[in-house]
């Protein structure tokens, strides 16, 4: 058996209730690249006569297409928080709790920073708009600013039934699995078939609970008992099948495939999940570096804000910038790419202050033996959902902002304190 088969058995033999600290790690190296990613993809300038530009910069470059086939995370971001949802809810039911316990804990932990992040936008919408910029541009901002939000309603969907699909992997993971595959080809046929694009959002389940459901393979051991050979087979399957759908129509770049998501990501993620299980060993060894944990205990704990926040702190600097007289480099010259390590120790450095001021919305007070309605966690779980669809139909503005923020508060009274348990020292369970 290989040193990765070998760990994964270990974790299968615990009853898959232990933490994997690889899981924790590459939590946080998806958000480093998430980070990074937007920051090299978003350019701004002021050019006279058109007024303020902003151009999506790594798009534009001729080789970014392949490198997304690695590089487009969000179906790793799933396949771990499956990883760490199924581990934590087996945890929670070997302790006599509910499933309405973890769907609760869950819900919390995403509505409590939200709140925060949609009062703040509301109030930067309402400044510039009495600031008297010119509303195009502030539709532009918000565009922007927003694009990262419907990772809302996706997770919080995936973890709130994430206790029924655990049930339904237990009884039939094949056929499961098969299901939601065959749920995502059948919708992406619909939307080009009839010309309906809205039709696609329906693959916001499908797509990301087909990810998720991998990340309970892996918890019950199922790659780990594989060889390496086999791993790599599969995998090479995987990317021999996207290539096979790049073919047949779907987008070569994946970031075209994400919004609406679409039957390209589900073979993205079960290449990714190979890849993952290949280095396993080694990131196993980089993880076991107190330097490491350190990073990782650290930055785990505040993932949610991170996330959250990135966006509009790399819009800021740049429009703070804008305001300076310094010299704007035309976005993808040299001079722009040799500017963005500047940006990013300036965003890490605001991003460390944030999340050292509301990272601690992560983790709610507990109020020990405090049981919610099963009615009140699933609407407040459907509330959760509703300000990323507002923000897709209807944009960003101040009114979209502030009912956002009512909505997610109401989640939160529904939901009441976060129920007692969590041990200490648990990084956030939530996966950005």
């Amino acid at each position: 058996m290989s040193e990765s088969s070998a760990s994964y058995s270990a974790a299968a033999m615990l009853g898959a209730t232990a933490r994997d600290p690889v899981m924790d790690l590459v939590r946080v190296l998806c958000v480093a690249v998430v980070v990074v990613g937007h920051m090299l993809m978003i350019g701004a300038t002021v050019i006279p006569g058109r007024g303020l530009v902003v151009e999506k910069t790594l798009l534009e470059t001729n080789w970014i297409g392949p490198v997304t086939w690695i590089a487009l995370i969000m179906p790793l971001f799933f396949v771990v928080g499956g990883f760490a949802g199924i581990v934590a809810w087996r945890r929670m039911e070997a302790s006599g709790r509910t499933a309405a316990d973890f769907i609760r804990s869950r819900i919390l932990r995403l509505a409590r920073p939200s709140i925060a992040l949609f009062a703040a936008l509301a109030l930067g919408v309402l400044a510039m708009h009495l600031a008297g910029i010119d509303p195009a541009v502030i539709r532009l901002i918000a565009l922007g600013v927003s694009s990262p939000l419907w990772f809302l309603a996706a997770y919080a969907f995936a973890q709130a039934y994430l206790p029924g699909l655990a049930i339904l992997h237990a009884q039939a993971r094949w056929r499961t699995l098969a299901t939601l595959a065959a749920g995502a080809v059948i919708f992406d046929v619909l939307r080009v078939a009839t010309g309906i694009e809205p039709l696609g959002l329906l693959n916001m389940t499908f797509v990301w609970l087909f990810a998720q459901q991998l990340g309970f393979w892996i918890a019950d051991g199922w790659f780990g008992a594989r060889s390496s050979a086999t791993i790599v087979a599969i995998g090479l399957g995987a990317y021999l099948l996207l290539a096979g759908l790049v073919g047949v129509g779907y987008s070569g770049n994946m970031l075209d495939n994400l919004n609406p998501p679409n039957f390209a990501l589900v073979a993205l993620a079960v290449g990714q999940t190979c890849l993952l299980v290949l280095a396993h060993p080694v990131l196993e060894r980089v993880g076991a570096m107190r330097p490491v944990r350190v990073a990782v205990a650290i930055v785990g704990s505040r993932l949610m804000t991170i996330y959250l926040w990135h966006v509009p702190v790399l819009v800021l600097v740049i429009g703070l910038l804008l305001l300076t007289p310094l010299p704007t480099p035309t976005a993808g010259s040299t001079e722009w790419w040799l500017t963005r390590p500047v940006i990013f120790v300036v965003m890490a450095g605001v991003l460390a202050g944030i999340s050292l001021l509301l990272g601690r919305l992560e983790r709610p007070s507990s109020a020990r033996g405090y049981r919610a309605s099963d009615w009140s966690t699933g609407l407040a779980a459907g509330c959760m959902v509703i300000p990323s669809f507002a923000v897709i139909v209807f944009g960003l503005d101040f009114t979209v902002a502030v009912a956002s923020a009512l909505v997610l508060t109401a989640a939160a009274l529904l939901l009441g304190p976060l129920p007692a348990g969590r041990r200490a020292g648990d990084p956030s369970p939530v996966t950005p």
